[in-house]
């Protein structure tokens, strides 16, 4: 068993991951097997600061408009991984957020809104403890109380969950996200 380290700032961050798979579980259209996969990686999460050997375990969505030629993709996902025994894939745990225009751009202003709707906190395996943003923890929080309400222009929301060997992708349309609203 490994420990990653955390401070008390970390806290919020770490329940809004675990509230995220409530939001998760409440979706119509998931399988059993993939709310028991929700379940194990919200287990893991419960966990911390301890992490299993060969944890493998994340969850998120994903709000998708256009298609693969115009669009936007933007995601929120919770990943929790250590193998000991691989000194390649230690990992750690990692809370994001993507905001992906396609076609791909390098335009300044289109990057600039990327940086702008993305965020990436990690925390490795071992006593290394991060230094999370407060305008950042809180610009995650923000989105993350309210997963319905980053919907507005999207066509399709994509929940992806991985729990040790499961994998299980689920597409629905937005208007199931009203269901959870109430």
């Amino acid at each position: 068993m490994a420990n990653i380290l955390l401070d008390k700032s970390h806290k919020k961050l770490i329940q809004s991951a675990i509230d995220l798979g409530d939001w998760l579980l409440s979706l119509d259209g998931l399988s059993v097997q993939d709310s028991q996969a929700i379940k194990a990686v919200q287990k893991a999460l419960n966990k911390l600061p301890k992490v299993n050997d060969s944890t493998l375990a994340m969850y998120g969505f994903s709000l998708e408009q256009g298609n693969e030629l115009a669009g936007l993709v933007r995601g929120w996902d919770i990943s929790l991984e250590y193998f000991a025994n691989d000194p390649e894939q230690q990992g750690g745990l990692e809370m994001f957020s993507s905001y992906i225009p396609i076609p791909e751009s390098t335009d300044p202003d289109v990057l600039a809104e990327k940086k702008n709707n993305e965020l990436y906190f990690h925390w490795p395996i071992g006593d290394i403890c991060n230094l999370i943003p407060a305008g950042q923890a809180s610009q995650w929080l923000q989105q993350i109380s309210n997963p319905t309400s980053l919907a507005e222009s999207a066509e399709r929301l994509r929940v992806e969950i991985v729990f040790a060997d499961y994998y299980g992708e689920v597409e629905l349309p937005v208007s199931a996200l009203a269901k959870t609203q109430s």
